[in-house]
């Protein structure tokens, strides 16, 4: 009986650990994917890799403004 609830705990992580991983480096070679992958985010409220690696690449590709003297 253990082992078949062990067996089903195990299966069940990794179906729901099969989410399609993107990289920051994928983001900044697909910047039109960024504001629907946060969108999607701030939709679920999940913190996942995919919202972390998209708000990394969006903080990469904003512009940087110099402070006015």
């Amino acid at each position: 009986m253990k082992i078949l609830l062990c067996g089903g705990v195990f299966a069940l992580l990794l179906l729901t650990a099969c989410e399609d991983t993107k990289t920051k480096e994928y983001y900044l070679d697909h910047p039109d994917e960024i504001a629907s992958d946060l969108a999607e985010c701030q939709k679920s409220g999940k913190n996942t890799y995919n919202c972390n690696q998209a708000t990394l690449a969006q903080y990469q590709l904003k512009p940087k403004v110099a402070p006015a003297p």
